[in-house]
């Protein structure tokens, strides 16, 4: 019997868990996350905003991983119970050291990328230096300076976006399942390689869309953040189909054990 080609690794004891292939429908995953969280938006708002504000007091980010992880452990809340608190985007503490190493290893590779970008947008302006020398006109060296500039500032658009894409679901999985940095990254990587064009065409998408809203004093883009985050967690559980036995972060409120003392 063949093995199944969406079949993650099990790790650490875990269920292994299953993925499915998904289509590249933006505007579906946005509709669908504001579904979601239409009766909590308000808090929803407060806890990305409040994540991405302490995420980004720190260098390196090294907070924004566990903030990640708390913010989708927020939506699995939702996802399960309807029943979300403020005190829940904290929990991504607990998983400190694997969202960190995350967030390192996702630095390291865009730097790379950026790195090789740069390189080969060096080699074409001395290329066209070089093209300059042998007497073209001005017109004609004025489009191609215009023109290579576009294509390389696109290039490292695409490459920075696609060096991240990998790590899609990391954090997903860090927070519902508690993997380690290891698992997390082989599991969402694999997930990813059966998925990447859709998924490269969703998030260049939401990239864009998110420039458009930059435009309007940030405002927008502010309102917007609680409603894209929560669409990759829509495309996180379309991937990874919820398991049974496994309890999420919703299960384990629903049983108190995030509930409050009394």
């Amino acid at each position: 019997m063949s093995t199944n080609p969406y079949q993650a690794t099990e790790t650490n004891g875990q269920p292994a868990l299953t993925y499915q292939r998904i289509s590249a429908t933006p505007i579906e995953y946005l509709k669908q996350s504001y579904e979601l969280i239409q009766g909590n938006y308000m808090l929803f708002l407060g806890i990305t905003f409040c994540g991405f504000l302490l995420g980004s007091l720190a260098p390196m980010g090294i907070l924004m991983g566990p903030m990640f992880v708390g913010i989708f452990m927020c939506f699995l809340a939702q996802e399960s119970t309807g029943k979300v608190k403020f005190d829940i985007l904290f929990k991504g503490f607990d998983q400190f050291v694997p969202s960190l190493l995350v967030v390192l290893i996702m630095i390291g590779c865009n730097l790379a990328a950026t790195l090789v970008c740069g390189l080969i947008m060096l080699v074409c302006f001395l290329v066209i230096i070089g093209i300059a020398q042998t007497g073209f006109s001005p017109e004609a060296l004025g489009v191609i300076s215009i023109g290579g500039f576009v294509l390389g500032y696109g290039l490292l658009i695409v490459v920075s976006i696609l060096s991240v894409v990998p790590f899609a679901f990391c954090f997903q999985l860090i927070a519902e399942h508690k993997m380690s940095t290891s698992d997390a990254v082989r599991t969402s990587a694999r997930a990813v390689r059966h998925n990447l064009m859709p998924l490269a065409l969703t998030y260049v998408s939401f990239s864009f869309i998110s420039f458009l809203a930059a435009l309007l004093c940030y405002v927008p883009l502010i309102l917007l953040l609680p409603v894209q985050i929560g669409a990759a967690f829509i495309i996180y559980r379309q991937v990874f189909p919820r398991q049974n036995a496994t309890a999420s972060v919703g299960d384990q409120m629903s049983h108190g054990q995030f509930e409050d003392p009394a």
